[in-house]
């Protein structure tokens, strides 16, 4: 007998094919339905899995986790609130920075952080914070007197950075198309009293079998034999396992069969610690929306948002509670059945001597996990569509890469909602709108934000729910813009001149008059939207009103060709005919194309690509890409600033001032857009800071009788509000060549307003 147990532990899987081998025409017996397959046989991609250990080869995708950007206001109360979510200990200033530990330096002690090298950076009146990520990552900010980020810096040793973050936040995971959640740990990582729980709950042999626990297989294969059919398990960690990866979940005696074999090959393959490391990495626990929660790493995420090493004996025990039955054990959807498993895991500890009588009896009345409400369920689907598009243009696989975004979980969610209450309110407001909703017809939106100086978008709603609709409007959507084509318009007049005026400044006269624009032997006319004109009016007046006939006219002097060089320059790459009706923004473009446009306005000239992934790490942790900002000056400065001065009296007195009744004052300047019959309606606008695009209509391009500013304002104020609150109030940064002027505003004499006028 101890010969036997000596050979078991130094062969097993050569012992468990005789073993087999002897009971093969019982088993035969019991799978008659099949034709029987020895399981040793594996064809090459098992053989390949198990030499690779290749368990866990999943995308991974992360939002932005809390970031910092030079600039923005410096929340020292709401700092450290971040940090205690996100599981980081506050430290003094004499203690050594371990991974998730952050501590506040004076400005002598940021200096010396710095090695000599930040005496241009910091000033005897700043202060800094440093902290080291648990992914391993230095950071360090530093604030000026004003509470504003004087600079952020990445180490070690530190240098200048765009930004200073804290953990990105895991979101979506996909294992070739199935959706799943999973986050790799070496089993060091564990707190010991993981590993004993589910050792003690599941395999408590684990460290001393050979992959099969004959005993157990002998008392299930005795029950399955007397009911004829697969009635009972008998399974070792090695075997769920190898069950939860190579194998169908089916209950048959011909699949236990080959479990068997493939525990054995290995157990005698790789250690203990790579088994159960594997396994913990692997195993089923639950549901996340329509995410797989696979493994431990996930599930202390998705139940505790925490990180592995920050575990309790309590925790641990009701992760090794819910494998067993992952929806039974649940703790939000079962809490009586799931406090019940993770005592009897507390028991067997105990029995097993693994904890004390105290441990058991302070785990044991452990409150359970309030269930943790994820951010932008509904939408963020859409945002991982383009950052997969962004993959395929860098050529870049997506096998078991992690990929960390640019996507804002807290703006985007709060877009997802500002959006789809806007909608709401339209559709149980407007006669019109309630009764196309009660034809089936579903008013839609979309949302685009990024960030001035990096080109990164921040949120991207494609849609008010992407279970509901999986067609991206923000990605794919090509609609007319309308009157978002003006600002280009009114720039080619500041920039080429009109027939009579080379000098064009904002208070240029143009007639705002009935006007015939003679084209391929047709005559085009265009009307105003309150069907009047206006007689001689300034040029700022004509574009903060969005009347049409000037523009027209403004298109007609300068050239439809100078127009289209303008707009693609800007960042309006789709076609764009030479018609008259192109001056009134009859071409149609994608909703991109009109966010980097503007945000080349914002600024001022200067163009970058929008792009949504900041980082891709492969499999092994290097570094395959990092997003860098190149910018290319594709407009005149000059020119570009005095237009953006004409914009901002958009939100001040022109078609957007309905941003004055929503409170809204800070600098900014936009426009609205309205396509012909109403089937669009569009703001694009931008701080210093940001700048975001709206869009609201039907898919099937029908009229929802809004315009630009009854529709799509009051999302851009509501998103765009939630985004000043961590910026300072300061104007656009303009260049040495302009200046402000106060100016009297058209047909108000009492009224004036200040534009910026050309030196």
């Amino acid at each position: 007998m101890s010969f036997f147990t000596i050979s078991l532990k130094t062969n097993s899987y050569a012992v468990t094919r005789l073993l087999l081998l002897a009971m093969a025409p019982v088993f035969a017996l019991t799978t008659s339905a099949y034709a029987f397959e020895w399981p040793w046989a594996s064809s090459s991609e098992v053989e390949k899995k198990l030499n690779r250990q290749d368990f866990t080869a999943s995308t991974s995708y992360f939002a932005r986790g809390p970031s910092y950007i030079k600039g923005q206001i410096w929340d020292e109360a709401g700092f450290k609130s971040t940090l205690k979510a996100q599981n980081y200990r506050e430290r003094t200033v004499d203690q050594a920075l371990l991974e998730g530990d952050a501590k506040k330096l004076d400005s002598s002690q940021c200096l010396e952080t710095l090695e000599g090298k930040g005496a241009e950076l910091v000033t005897p009146s700043d202060t800094c914070w440093q902290w080291r990520t648990h992914l391993k990552e230095s950071f360090l900010v530093v604030i000026d007197e004003k509470l504003e980020i004087k600079e952020t810096l990445k180490g070690e040793p530190f240098i200048l950075y765009w930004k200073a973050g804290l953990d990105p936040i895991l979101v979506a995971q996909y294992r070739g198309n199935e959706p799943v959640m999973q986050i790799e740990h070496k089993s060091s990582d564990y707190p010991v009293e993981c590993l004993r729980a589910v050792m003690a709950i599941e395999d408590n042999d684990f460290l001393d079998h050979s992959g099969v626990s004959y005993t157990g297989i002998a008392r299930a294969f005795v029950k399955n034999l007397i009911k004829m059919r697969a009635a009972q398990g008998g399974s070792t960690i090695t075997q769920q396992l190898v069950k939860n990866y190579f194998l169908t979940p089916e209950k048959t005696l011909k699949r236990k069969f080959k479990e068997l074999i493939l525990a054995s090959k290995v157990e005698s393959e790789w250690t203990k610690d790579e088994i159960l490391e594997t396994y913990l990495n692997i195993i089923y626990m639950g549901q996340s929306g329509a995410f797989q929660v696979r493994g431990f790493g996930a599930a202390a995420q998705v139940y505790f948002n925490k990180n592995i090493p920050q575990l309790q004996l309590h925790e641990c025990a009701l992760l090794a509670a819910i494998i067993n039955n992952p929806a039974m054990n649940n703790p939000w959807r079962k809490p009586e059945q799931s406090t019940k498993r993770r005592n009897l895991v507390l028991s067997k500890m105990k029995e097993l001597k693994l904890i004390s009588d105290d441990e058991f009896n302070k785990a044991t009345i452990a409150s359970l996990p309030e269930k943790v409400q994820l951010k932008a369920q509904e939408t963020a689907p859409y945002f991982f569509e383009a950052v997969r598009e962004q993959l395929k243009k860098l050529g870049l696989s997506l096998d078991g890469v992690k990929i960390e975004t640019s996507l804002d979980l807290e703006a985007q969610e709060k877009a997802q909602i500002f959006l789809q209450k806007h909608i709401a309110e339209l559709e149980s407001q407007r006669k019109n709108l309630k009764e196309n909703k009660e034809k089936g017809l579903k008013l839609e939106g979309l949302v685009l934000s990024s960030e001035n100086n990096t080109g990164l978008v921040t949120v991207l709603v494609g849609g008010q729910n992407y279970r509901s609709t999986q067609f991206n409007r923000a990605l794919a959507g090509h609609r007319q813009i309308g009157s978002l084509i003006k600002p280009f318009v009114y720039y080619s007049a500041l920039e080429f001149g009109l027939t009579n005026e080379s000098r064009v400044t904002p208070l240029t006269s143009i007639n705002d008059e009935k006007f015939e624009w003679k084209f391929d032997k047709k005559t085009w006319s265009p009307t105003n939207y309150e069907k009047k004109f206006s007689g001689e009016v300034p040029l700022f007046h004509a574009l903060k009103e969005s009347l049409n006939s000037p523009a027209a006219q403004v298109v007609f002097q300068v050239g439809l060709d100078k127009l289209v060089q303008v707009a693609q320059a800007a960042g309006m790459t789709s076609s764009m005919d030479l018609t008259p009706a192109l001056s009134l923004g009859s071409s149609q473009h994608y909703p991109l194309e009109v966010l980097t446009s503007y945000r080349t306005l914002a600024q001022m000239g200067r163009r970058s690509e929008s792009a949504f992934i900041e980082k891709i790490n492969d499999r092994d942790g290097l570094t395959v890409y990092e997003h860098e900002t190149h910018f290319q000056d594709a407009l005149n400065p000059t020119k570009v600033a005095v237009l953006v001065g004409m914009m901002k009296e958009t939100l001040r007195t022109g078609t957007a001032r309905a941003a004055q009744a929503l409170n809204w004052f800070a600098p900014a300047a936009g426009k609205t857009g309205t396509t012909s019959d109403n089937r669009d309606a569009w703001f694009a606008g931008f701080t210093p800071y940001q700048t975001s695009v709206i869009w609201l209509g039907y898919d099937q391009s029908i009229s929802s009788k809004l315009t630009g500013s009854s529709g799509a304002v009051p999302v851009w104020i509501r998103i765009m509000k939630e985004q000043q609150k961590r910026w300072p109030e300061k104007d656009f940064i303009w260049p040495d060549t302009v200046e402000y002027r106060d100016v009297t505003l058209f047909g108000e004499d009492s009224k004036t307003t200040q534009l910026i006028f050309e030196k």
